[in-house]
């Protein structure tokens, strides 16, 4: 039997960046979001269509980054644009020093937004083999990237809302759609990554740019999308926690911190009884039950082999605050307890089991059975998360 492969170092890395090549990002940090060692730093992604009660705005006002997805307000302000606006002023105003996001998507027309006035129905894709608009599930028109007028169109939103100082910048959903080679437009893809730099070349100082763009598997190299960190500043992570996505998901989160990159990586409870959860009635018992150990103790300890400066997590259950999505990850001790500086890279200990030390926590984790283990070391018991 060969020798158990052991080992402090992360998997070779290549750069984003062929050698030589600068990254013109590398002077923006300073613009990003709060972070340190003391504990798991977080993020949320929420929507409501009304406006959020006053604990749920305290409770947005403690993450580091909250992005409002689309529909905000919009049945009480009328169009997206102003309900965004509205909750980012109430969640500033309890914590000027959270980073508010607002959502665009990179090809996916959505109603509800004021700017949508000025949309022409030929800015969508068309589809020449049917003689019609391409959309998205039948329902949904597909953008358009390679049109010059819409690219302008698509901009200025992004730059309206980032206008206020309320947004600190902007969210982009959906890039891996761009990269379908069934679209019936040849080079969406890079059309619409003509667009994005253009956007960031425009973005106003200080104002950040993040989105949906790192998953494994992904990318027409199938390089999980790495040449998106190009203009991004960052990358929010979600459909990761599958076994065949685990080990490149790893790689690909090291590869954009090491950059020098935000990850912001979107969890929830793995291995939940959604039968057993919809029966509990308060949101007490709710919070308590999706976070016990064998729940969050996976999706945690999976980020917590890569946490570097400028990683957040996000551990939820639905993302509609007026329909019960718990969120707040300030209910959840594992997250909020005292984490304290890694003691070096995650170790390899075997091909399916991975563990991290920091000065507060022991971390294990198996990606093959997708199980978890935290160990508080401060705790004479060891107790486990």
């Amino acid at each position: 039997m060969p020798p158990k492969h052991k080992s402090n170092e992360r998997p070779p890395n290549k750069n984003i960046f062929a050698d030589g090549e600068d990254d013109p990002l590398s002077d923006k940090q300073s613009s990003y979001p709060e972070w340190s060692w003391d504990q798991v730093r977080t993020w949320v992604a929420i929507r409501r269509d009304n406006d959020y009660t006053d604990d749920q705005i305290r409770a947005l006002a403690d993450e580091d980054v909250v992005m409002l997805e689309k529909f905000n307000g919009l049945k009480t302000h009328g169009t997206t644009e102003k309900g965004t606006l509205h909750a980012a002023k109430r969640i500033k105003a309890v914590n000027s020093k959270v980073k508010i996001l607002f959502y665009l998507n990179s090809m996916v027309h959505y109603k509800g937004y004021g700017a949508n006035k000025d949309w022409q129905d030929e800015w969508a894709m068309f589809d020449p083999k049917k003689n019609e608009t391409y959309k998205w599930r039948g329902t949904l028109p597909c953008y358009d990237h390679t049109n010059l007028d819409f690219r302008e169109w698509w901009i200025q939103r992004a730059l309206e809302m980032v206008a206020h100082d309320e947004i600190d910048g902007i969210f982009i959903d959906a890039i891996v759609k761009a990269d379908r080679r069934f679209l019936p437009t040849k080079n969406a893809s890079e059309a619409y990554i003509e667009t994005a730099e253009e956007l960031r070349s425009r973005l106003p100082e200080g104002k950040i740019l993040i989105g949906n763009a790192l998953r494994a598997g992904a990318g027409t190299k199938k390089d999980g999308n790495l040449r998106h960190l190009k203009y991004l500043d960052g990358s929010y992570l979600e459909g990761w926690a599958k076994q065949d996505r685990l080990a490149q998901t790893l790689d690909l989160m090291s590869k954009a911190l090491d950059q020098g990159r935000i990850i912001m990586l979107n969890a929830g409870p793995e291995g939940l009884d959604e039968d057993d959860l919809d029966k509990l009635k308060t949101m007490e018992e709710r919070y308590e039950y999706v976070g016990r150990p064998q729940y969050i103790g996976f999706s945690l300890g999976f980020f917590l082999l890569i946490v570097d400066t400028y990683a957040y997590f996000s551990y939820r259950v639905g993302v509609d605050a007026k329909k019960g999505a718990l969120f707040d990850n300030d209910r959840w001790e594992a997250i909020t307890r005292k984490l304290g500086k890694p003691l070096g890279k995650y170790v390899k200990e075997s091909k399916n089991t991975f563990t991290r030390e920091f000065e507060y926590v022991s971390v294990r984790v198996n990606i093959d059975t997708m199980d978890g283990t935290l160990t508080v070391k401060e705790d004479e018991k060891g107790d486990e998360l």
